[in-house]
């Protein structure tokens, strides 16, 4: 059996899985602002949650194996440190007018802060990826189903998350689900780099996941957190980051 053709079909269809989240809101009617900022908290709640269990901490677990415990703390806040970094750069250095070159409608500070919620959803599937390939790479054909199982199914919320952010920004809907199948096509992407060089370095993987947490929650608390508390409707949003965080707790421990 071809390990590497299973790794690569298992990142893809947990990739793939990222385009049903968007089904709701294909199919949905226009949203009020207080439900956008529910969305948006849910959204928010769902990055959470993925960036702490689904990254930190098998980024930690896998550094622990290779390292001693202090020098793997290091490891893993150096790859959080450059994730912040590299997105604090792209936040600061992009002009807000590029985003109304993209797209010709609405606000272009709105617009900036959602494709950096996109880029970020976008980083954090490429070590996913990665990770769904490596489970078969193990020889364990069983825990690679399993582990690219789970993660197909966290990606549905997640391909909500971006589909929600370009709706309420008026997107069509065929870019809503074009966009929103991009970034879950990053992750055979990341399964096929996983396989070129897991093989060179197993340093690649822990430090990719914490990289790809340390810009998601960039996003969150720079971005997200305050948008939610702008039209009174902090508390709904407030109820939805934590229901979003706890469904995505809930699958990543279901499934992991």
């Amino acid at each position: 059996m071809n390990l590497n053709l299973l790794a690569i079909s298992g990142s893809f269809l947990a990739g793939v899985a990222t385009i049903l989240g968007a089904f709701p809101i294909l199919l949905g009617k226009r949203i009020s602002p207080k439900m956008q900022d529910v969305f948006l908290g849910f959204s928010g709640g769902i990055m959470l949650a993925a960036s702490f269990f689904s990254l930190l901490n098998p980024a930690i677990d896998m550094a622990n194996v290779t390292f001693n415990r202090y020098f793997a703390v290091a490891f893993i806040s150096l790859g959080l440190i450059l994730g912040t970094f590299i997105f604090l750069i792209v936040d600061r250095l992009i002009p807000e007018d590029y985003f109304l070159r993209i797209y010709e409608n609405g606000n272009s500070k709105i617009l900036k802060k959602m494709w950096l919620f996109i880029f970020a959803i976008t980083v954090h599937n490429f070590p996913e990826g990665m990770s769904s390939a490596l489970g078969f790479l193990t020889g364990d054909v069983g825990k690679g189903i399993s582990l690219a199982s789970g993660i197909g199914i966290q990606n549905i919320p997640e391909g909500l998350a971006v589909a929600m952010a370009l709706y309420v920004n008026n997107f069509p809907k065929k870019d809503v689900f074009l966009i929103t199948f991009l970034t879950g096509i990053v992750e055979p992407v990341g399964g096929l780099v996983a396989i070129l060089l897991f093989s060179i370095s197993h340093y690649i993987l822990p430090i990719g996941l914490a990289f790809a947490a340390g810009a998601m929650l960039f996003v969150v608390t720079k971005e997200m957190i305050p948008e939610i508390h702008k039209k009174g409707y902090e508390t709904q949003a407030t109820v939805g980051l934590m229901l979003g965080f706890i469904l995505m707790m809930i699958l990543d421990n279901l499934f992991s």
